[in-house]
């Protein structure tokens, strides 16, 4: 990388507009820095199954109850907190940290973060549609993330829905309201040395995130989804959902 403008300070900067947790994650990777996983902070006693579904509900869960970075844990929090102390991080640039923005994790507004992932290129338009028009995208090697604060109008969202052209195979784009991660800033993955990929928000870097209502979400993914035929998928993990996406089908 030769790019001595894109570091870590300007990310944090847009994050604390935000009023998002930057999740700090491995140079490259979409994996958490080890001192926040599972095992950096709690060794090999994580929280119990039983205080974890006490303290955060079945909904910020995947198949299996357990502790994972997605956790908003007060040691993690606190954590994370130190992490971003460490002194002269602000010019940090990519290949010493990636940051990334977790749909379970606390704003200082109290409404979570959520995310359309379009995964394939010809969807992109639907990024340029009400309500995601207002939204900063973030992009990387391919598609784009619109990220926003939901206002879930009451009601419990599904934490993956797929929008796919048939029952398998991969989506062609995807609403997270929970247990996902999304990064902002960062080598991606297939980044090489003499090819840097990285993550940048790509469209209104100068804008907070947005609160959408789920109403508004749901009605403009579905329109779009079926102008093209696609199905919807259920994501993993149990189904809790109380704003189902069929009711407005």
């Amino acid at each position: 990388m030769t790019d001595t403008t894109y570091l870590v300070g300007p990310a944090l900067d847009w994050c604390a507009a935000s009023g998002v947790v930057p999740v700090p994650c491995r140079s490259g990777s979409k994996a958490p820095i080890g001192a926040i996983s599972s095992r950096g902070l709690y060794g090999s006693t994580p929280p119990s199954p039983a205080l974890l579904l006490a303290t955060y509900g079945r909904d910020r869960f995947g198949t299996v109850v357990r502790d994972s970075f997605h956790l908003p844990t007060p040691e993690r929090l606190e954590r994370i907190a130190r992490f971003w102390q460490t002194p002269g991080v602000r010019l940090w640039g990519p290949e010493a940290v990636s940051i990334s923005i977790d749909m379970n994790y606390p704003t200082a507004d109290g409404i979570r973060v959520a995310c359309l992932d379009i995964d394939d290129d010809a969807c992109m338009p639907l990024l340029e549609r009400h309500p995601f028009d207002a939204c900063p995208v973030v992009a990387g090697r391919h598609g784009a993330k619109a990220l926003f604060k939901l206002d879930r109008e009451g009601a419990q969202t599904r934490a993956i829905t797929q929008f796919a052209p048939s029952a398998r195979g991969p989506p062609a784009f995807e609403l997270f309201t929970g247990s996902k991660h999304a990064l902002v800033f960062g080598l991606h993955p297939a980044s090489t040395a003499g090819e840097p990929v990285t993550y940048r928000i790509a469209r209104h870097a100068d804008r907070s995130l947005p609160v959408i209502r789920w109403s508004e979400v749901s009605i403009a993914a579905l329109s779009f989804a079926r102008e093209r035929g696609f199905l919807l998928r259920k994501g993993s993990g149990p189904d809790l959902d109380q704003a189902g996406l069929e009711r407005w089908l």
